[in-house]
Order: C-alpha cells, then sequence, then structure tokens
C-alpha cells in the first residue's frame, strides 16, 4: 500500500433527455501511459483508506475507521436572479419539422443554454441543444460552458463534447475555475491558464502502476483537490485525495493519533459488550 502522504509523486449530470455517466472509469494501460505522459505535473497524493471506510459528510470526507476528516468544500451553487439573462442562444435544428402550413413552417429553433451551476469567477457549466424535435424536446447538445462578466453578459458557448455522439460526459466545476470532465476519458480544463491536461497526467505514476485498472473520480473541490477512487484486484479499492502542485496537501495525524483513534474505537466496543453481558 502507498504511504499516507507522497509528496511529488459536486458531480453534475449534463443534458435533460438523455442519461449521462457518473463515475465513469478511466482503463488505463500503465506502459502506454508512462509513453504518453506529457509535461505535466503530477499532483501531491494523500491516501485516505480504503473506500470502505470513507464516508461523506459534507464539506469533508471521514475515514470512520480512523476518526480523520479531510476537508473537502465544494461551495458551486446555481444561478440566481439576473445571472439567468443573455445566456448564450443557438439556432438549433428541428430534426422533425411540422407539416408546412401556408408560407411554409421553420426549419430551426432558438434555443437557450441549460445553466447548471455557476462558481465565484462567473462560470457556468450546462448545456446547449444543437438539434431538437418538434416539440422542443433535445435530440443532440453539446456540453460545455460559458463566462459571465460583470456587466451581466456572457462569452460564447464553448462546447466540450457532444452527446449522445461525443459519448457521455459528467462535468465537476470547482471554485479554482477548473472543470473536471468524465467521459470515454477524463480531462481538466484549467481557465486560469488556458490548459487541457488528462488526468494520467496529473496522477503519480506510482498510482497508475499499483491500480492499473480503475480509476474513479468522485469530484473535485473549491481549491482544486479532486478525489479519486482507485482498485486494485489484490488490495481492493483506496480512495485518494490529488492536491495541485503548490498547495499543501490535507494533514495528516501522527501514528500516536492514530493509535489514540484506535484505542477510542477499542473502548467502546468493550463497553458496548459489557451492557449487552451483565455480570
Amino acid at each position: 500500500m502507498l504511504t499516507r502522504s507522497m509528496q511529488k509523486t459536486r458531480g453534475i449530470r449534463l443534458g435533460r433527455t438523455f442519461a449521462l455517466v457518473a463515475r465513469k472509469a478511466l482503463a488505463v494501460g500503465v506502459c502506454a501511459v508512462a509513453a504518453g505522459r506529457a509535461e505535466a505535473s503530477p499532483y501531491i497524493v494523500t491516501d485516505l483508506g480504503s473506500t470502505a471506510d470513507i464516508q461523506q459528510h459534507s464539506p469533508s470526507f471521514v475515514n470512520t475507521k480512523t476518526g480523520v476528516s479531510y476537508a473537502f468544500p465544494q461551495t458551486v451553487r446555481q444561478l440566481e436572479d439576473g445571472e439567468w439573462n443573455n445566456l448564450p442562444t443557438y439556432s438549433a435544428h428541428i430534426s422533425q419539422p411540422l407539416t408546412p402550413i401556408g408560407d411554409g413552417t421553420a426549419h430551426t429553433k432558438t434555443v437557450t443554454m441549460h445553466p447548471l451551476l455557476i462558481n465565484n469567477s462567473g462560470t457556468v457549466i450546462g448545456t446547449l441543444d444543437t438539434v431538437v424535435d418538434r416539440f422542443g424536446n433535445t435530440v443532440s447538445t453539446n456540453i460545455g460552458y460559458a463566462v459571465r462578466s460583470s456587466d451581466g453578459t456572457y462569452s460564447p458557448f464553448v462546447t466540450m463534447a457532444t452527446a449522445p455522439n461525443g459519448a457521455y460526459v459528467h462535468l465537476f466545476l470547482s471554485q479554482a475555475n477548473q472543470i473536471l470532465a468524465l467521459g470515454q476519458k477524463t480531462w481538466l480544463v484549467d481557465l486560469n491558464k488556458g490548459t487541457t491536461t488528462s488526468l494520467d497526467q496529473l496522477v503519480p505514476l506510482q498510482i497508475l502502476q499499483n491500480y492499473p485498472y480503475n480509476q474513479y473520480v468522485q469530484g473535485i473541490d473549491d481549491r482544486g483537490d479532486i478525489l479519486l477512487y482507485a482498485n486494485n484486484p489484490s488490495t481492493g479499492t483506496e480512495a485518494f485525495m490529488l492536491t495541485p502542485p503548490g498547495l499543501d496537501p490535507p494533514a495528516v495525524p501522527e501514528p500516536s493519533t492514530l493509535l489514540i483513534f484506535a484505542a477510542a474505537g477499542a473502548l467502546a466496543v468493550r463497553t458496548a459488550a459489557r451492557r449487552g453481558n451483565p455480570a
């Protein structure tokens, strides 16, 4: 098992009429990853423990076996009031136009972006339909984001994937102005740097080697930490927090502190046993 801290080494379902896959597994071949790694800096890894012991108690994840809590705040929110105004629009194609009446019926319909969440930087994730049926229901949609300026206007919609043809994609938005996208592949868009990075370039190689088959991204928090579940057929599924370079990883208790947690747990068990079996 990896050491608890190795230095240097809110999921959103998008779309209205189609189901998008959450917690999409990213299958990675270690050799292929090693050969294809770019210059992205690996994140700092903190091993949170077995996923069987991990529970979410917002805004933290808690290892119920050790009692250790790991902060994971997610404060992005839904749009409010005037933020709904001036959203990007598109002239969507109507796949089943109505029977022409008089001089004919339009074959396009002006649609507005369906926003889901916004962060403090004004980045909004959501969908923008490109094809609708005669009733206005989604046939095909683009998945992506737009950015709201201080004057209330929005940038053009930026497409990250198209459903259903572009596979099924989940987006997670961060207050760090990063978007984590899960689909047939998993990638991170950093709007501050203007970069797009594959997840396997962020995960240290030791993780990929020890957990070479399935890694399940659970989300991204306000500052850009990524929660990852990784499976090893021999040792089971482990939870890891990936911290961006330059930030401090979560504090890890000293071994003596963990012994205190273990002793407290043992005492609770003995106390319960005595209550159930009075002398």
